[in-house]
């Protein structure tokens, strides 16, 4: 389908049942919320989305903003059809308040949206980190981006560059500048998410780093007027690929509550 601005943006549809869009983070795809979608498709139709400049949607000839990637999400909920809620992962999160905010949903899950309440997140190494992606030097703009920006250790980024998902992360690496960049540019208070007065899900690993995951979630449930912090225990910021079982599990029955009440 076509965004607001003519960008071809794509996705998979599985399942039957209410609808609901899943939305990736950086560098990865639509296949980072597979595992779960196909864990919650016997109950819901699931539009899992590939974000522009991701997979097969386009890159957008548009000035690239986090509000073309809510406008991007708000086209695809139009296709999922009214009511359709919402689910997101880390930067996905991020442009998917922002589309909730223009385009009310129903309910709302996020996953560690890395907002800068405690700080900036690329900061500093965003320079490094793009001059690495010009000069065509991929495996150290992901170590960079990796230990700086999402604060993995060492041994962690060790195993991923061993793994096969390496390539495809390499694949990604240069889409990650503009969205720090985007990231960097949000103000450190959230106070206007407090317009967002659907029930959220906020989701948490126990293994995700303190900033700017944690610090950026607690942030947020002070905020949010009707929302909860489920944390995952034993789990990292890769939930969706390592226990989908728990996350699908956590999505599916908060989709399921009844009402409005505030459960924070």
């Amino acid at each position: 389908m076509r965004s607001t601005d003519g960008t071809r943006i794509s996705f998979r549809r599985l399942g039957n049942g209410p609808a609901l869009v899943l939305v990736h983070g950086s560098i990865s795809t639509h296949t980072d919320w597979m595992g779960v979608a196909k864990l919650l498709c016997d109950r819901h139709t699931c539009f899992v989305m590939d974000r522009r400049g991701h997979a097969r949607s386009a890159a957008g000839a548009s000035p690239y903003s986090i509000e073309r990637e809510a406008e991007d999400i708000a086209a695809v909920l139009a296709v999922a059809g009214p009511g359709a809620f919402l689910a997101a992962h880390p930067f996905g999160a991020i442009c998917a308040m922002e589309a909730a905010l223009r385009h009310p949903v129903p309910r709302l899950a996020l996953y560690e949206p890395p907002l800068p309440a405690g700080g900036l997140i690329a900061g500093e190494y965003l320079a490094p980190y793009a001059a690495a992606i010009a000069r065509g030097d991929l495996d150290t703009a992901l170590e960079i981006g990796l230990s700086k920006f999402t604060r993995l250790s060492a041994p962690v980024i060790a195993a991923m560059r061993a793994s096969k998902a390496w390539p495809r992360l390499r694949t990604l690496a240069s889409t990650w500048t503009r969205e720090l960049g985007a990231i960097d540019s949000l103000p450190s208070s959230l106070r206007h998410y407090a317009a967002l007065t659907c029930p959220i899900l906020l989701l948490r690993g126990s293994l995700s780093p303190e900033h700017p995951l944690q610090d950026a979630s607690r942030a947020l449930a002070e905020v949010l007027p009707n929302a909860r912090v489920e944390t995952l225990m034993g789990s990292g910021h890769m939930a969706l690929r390592d226990d989908p079982q728990a996350v699908a599990l956590l999505i599916g029955d908060f989709l399921a509550e009844k009402g409005t009440r505030s459960i924070v």
